[in-house]
């Protein structure tokens, strides 16, 4: 199975090779997030989770202690014709690893009044509220067990509710990334669960009364705008603002994206296996660390990167900037200096059919390209040009292709196309996600916006990772926060980039955030 795999987007030079980082990468996936299933439905047995033990954190001098564990289900039964959700062509292809985000909320309730009251109340509006919101987003309290469908058996998503033994200032003084980690669902059941969570959410309660709401949705089905989507509905309902007007959800994706029911290779052979491309993969140690660009230094940058031909919207300046130093520290590091760096990045196809999709438009509605550095001269307005050509090879008549009964066919072709692209060992890749724009900050619980929203998933001590870039806004102005995940020696010559550090602040604390 797996050496026919590599025919399907390698070389046979280098199959052999993407056949062990293959192995590797699914195990590894396996280990880290037990979502890799086949269209066999298969049995789990979570891991324990961090809070669960009761951890003592040295670093902030804080107990995570769990409350309750449960799974919160919707307020009315699914219909029994909506019990099994369709996965969409352009689902099947994506895996089921969680994407995990924390918003942090301080407490904005007058000190005199008492804490435990108000916490109580909060954790009774959010658990009503997410049950509310369930039943319009009726899939994600279902379970994913096989390639094809998602089981709306509404059993709920999965719920953990915490108390932490610290002040929010405190914790957020200097964010440690182990601690952050602690604040993320992990389910621990000692019986076999069947199936996936497609959505799973850990509250915590800081002695202040401050808040954490952590959420890790599968990228199964939720791409980033569908994951803002469902986190702002649920922070509607639960502010309970009748001004406000609840978000629907679009569930039209399945209709127009005609599923794939015919895999390429063996019945149990999961699609998504399609879009696994080992050359991306690193073994070693690796560094993931914080850049924030404030809104004065993007627009100087989007200056320089300017010519006559060229210009940059804020995310391809602050991505040109990352992507030009991150492949100088590579080509340094490596001792050549005309090694070639590629940057496949996804864009949001919604805007690009005719007519547009709604943004409330549920699922994987996304499409990846791949932007080429070959020249042996670095420029930020052409890395800037670089990115632009790419993004405008995802048009109409791509995204058209998709639909209809030969769109699954032609989302595996393009999808090889890709998966060619992606197969060179001889190349550095540097992943781009994005969910600037989103409405990260719009998630209002009744508490305010967040003071910091985060991405929370950090490739430390395992066997083997990407090099990765994850932007997102920032709570003031029109900034951006970058995550970089890099081998720990390219990270060391990344971070004192004389660009780098002129355009961004280093692991700034978010505290100046909060008034």
């Amino acid at each position: 199975m797996m050496r026919r795999f590599c025919t399907l987007l390698a070389s046979p030079k280098s199959c052999k090779k993407h056949l062990f980082v293959l192995e590797q990468s699914l195990a590894l996936e396996r280990r880290l997030f037990s979502s890799q299933p086949s269209s066999i439905p298969v049995e789990i047995k979570f891991p324990q989770t961090h809070a669960e033990s009761n951890h003592f954190d040295e670093n902030i001098n804080s107990q995570i202690r769990v409350v309750s564990r449960q799974n919160v289900k919707p307020n009315k039964p699914t219909p029994n014709n909506l019990r099994s959700y369709k996965l969409s062509a352009l689902d099947q292809i994506h895996n089921s690893s969680y994407v995990p985000l924390i918003f942090f909320y301080q407490n904005n309730v007058d000190g005199k009044t008492n804490m435990d009251d108000i916490i109580s109340k909060r954790s009774k509006r959010l658990k009503q509220s997410l049950s509310e919101t369930l039943t319009h987003f009726y899939p994600f309290a279902g379970k994913f067990v096989d390639d094809s469908h998602i089981d709306c058996n509404d059993e709920g998503v999965y719920y953990i509710e915490t108390r932490v033994d610290s002040d929010l200032s405190s914790f957020l003084t200097k964010p440690d990334y182990g601690s952050l980690q602690r604040l993320l669902p992990m389910p621990n059941t000692k019986e076999p669960t069947r199936g996936f969570y497609l959505s799973m959410i850990q509250v915590n309660f800081f002695t202040c009364g401050g808040v954490a709401i952590s959420m890790s949705n599968s990228h199964k089905l939720i791409d980033g705008t569908t994951y803002m989507t469902f986190a702002n509905a649920w922070a509607s309902a639960a502010k309970g603002d009748p001004q406000q007007k609840m978000v629907y959800p679009n569930f039209d994706s399945p209709s127009l994206f005609l599923q794939n029911t015919q895999t390429p290779i063996y019945p149990s052979f999961p699609l998504s296996l399609l879009a696994v491309w080992p050359s991306l993969l690193r073994k070693g140690k690796c560094s993931t660390k914080r850049f924030v660009f404030d809104s004065s230094a993007i627009n100087t940058l989007k200056e320089k990167a300017a010519t006559a031909s060229v210009s940059a919207t804020r995310v391809v300046a602050v991505t040109s900037l990352i992507w030009k130093c991150a492949t100088a520290a590579a080509r340094k590091q490596h001792g050549e200096e005309r090694r070639p760096s590629h940057l496949p990045l996804a864009v949001n196809l919604r805007s690009k059919f005719a007519p547009p999709l709604p943004r409330n438009a549920i699922g994987n509605i996304i499409w990846t390209t791949v932007a080429k550095c070959e020249s042996n001269h670095l420029r930020l307005d052409g890395m800037v040009e670089n990115i632009n050509e790419a993004i405008t090879r995802i048009d109409t008549n791509l995204a058209e292709r998709f639909k209809g009964e030969q769109g699954s066919a032609r989302v595996i072709e393009e999808l090889k196309c890709i998966g060619h692209q992606l197969s060179r060992y001889d190349v550095d890749y540097l992943s781009l996600s994005s969910i600037c724009n989103s409405g990260v900050y719009e998630t209002d619980f009744g508490w305010g916006r967040p003071v910091w929203a985060c991405y929370a998933n950090f490739a430390k001590d395992v066997p083997l990772y990407a090099n990765a870039l994850f932007l997102m806004d920032t709570n003031i102005g029109h900034g951006i926060e970058a995550w970089v995940t890099l081998s720990e020696e390219e990270m060391a010559i990344f971070e004192c980039d004389p660009e780098i550090t002129s355009y961004a602040s280093v692991e700034p604390s978010p505290l100046p955030c909060i008034t």
